[in-house]
């Protein structure tokens, strides 16, 4: 299996891999002196560097480098361990660079009106790879998404049919009504998505988690959507709303905890009687016509 073409595979399909490479080596090893390894998020691998508890030990590395995504150099002095001699080197030492390739993350934009041409752009310029969903063409058009990965125009249900979605994946909902809120998050949680996340004031989101249960959606799935969605910084413009959103949405990909959401679930948001107003929420409501 050519290693380089599985690299490319798994990043044509928006997943995390680590190339491995041996860099240095003192003594003998069963292996070509610069061999390499790729290693997906799930531990599976294409290449070997020569087997042995020190693949084994690069093996779980590289899904940490994944995670962090930072590049790290492992060093093996295997005369000083011994266990880690087998089956690599008798003696000597081993180096390996592992190194992080992290395809662009896509979100996934259901809604080409106001809010949706905002968080579009914005999400271009922190490096998201985007593509724009929406029921009218003339939402869903090069002319108003110029440079996004993908615009598609037409029922949900078609337009969805053949994306792939992965863990990395975003999806944000800014559709322009209750029923088509409820298509798109229905469609996002059947796909393995790390973050979903609709706008909308407590009656929307109410209506749509309504709709889902009686559809047969399971409560726990509610866990996963940040609904509301965005960071509570009092945004009131479509801008500024953008801005929130798309700041909790780098809040979720680089793992920070510290930040402040409206409400971190739509779960649990459901469960709270009190009733809060999203930012900029009577203006959603006023102008569900041209979400």
């Amino acid at each position: 299996m050519d290693i380089y073409e599985e690299l490319i595979r798994e990043r044509s399909e928006g997943r995390a891999c680590a190339l491995v490479t041996i860099v240095n080596t003192t003594g003998s090893i069963p292996s070509n002196s610069f061999a390499k390894m790729l290693v997906r998020e799930d531990g599976t691998i294409a290449g070997t560097i020569g087997g042995g508890a020190a693949e084994g030990r690069a093996i779980v590395a590289a899904r940490e480098v994944i995670a962090e995504d930072r590049p790290r150099l492992l060093s093996f002095k295997l005369h000083e361990n011994p266990v880690m001699d087998i089956g690599m080197i008798c003696g000597g030492s081993l180096d390996l660079f592992i190194e992080p390739i992290t395809p662009p993350r896509r979100i996934y934009i259901f809604g080409g009106g106001h809010l949706g041409l905002v968080v579009e752009r914005l999400s271009r310029s922190v490096g998201f790879s985007t593509v724009v969903i929406d029921d009218r063409a003339e939402f869903a058009c090069r002319e108003r998404f110029p440079e996004a990965s993908m615009v598609l125009a037409g029922a949900f249900d078609e337009t969805t049919r053949g994306l792939v979605v992965n863990s990395r994946s975003l999806v944000f909902i800014a559709t322009r009504g209750h029923f088509f809120d409820a298509e798109a998050l229905s469609w996002a949680l059947s796909t393995p998505a790390g973050y979903i996340g609709m706008i909308g004031s407590r009656r929307k989101v109410q209506m749509t988690h309504r709709r889902l249960l009686e559809s047969g959606v399971p409560q726990e799935q509610f866990a996963r959507v940040r609904a509301p969605v965005g960071l509570e910084i009092g945004a009131v413009t479509p801008e500024e709303i953008g801005i929130s959103v798309l700041a909790e949405i780098i809040a979720y990909a680089r793992g920070a905890t510290a930040v402040q959401p409206l409400e971190r679930h739509m779960s649990e948001y459901m469960a709270n009687g009190s009733r809060r107003m999203e930012p900029g929420e009577a203006i959603h409501e006023e102008n569900r016509g041209v979400a």
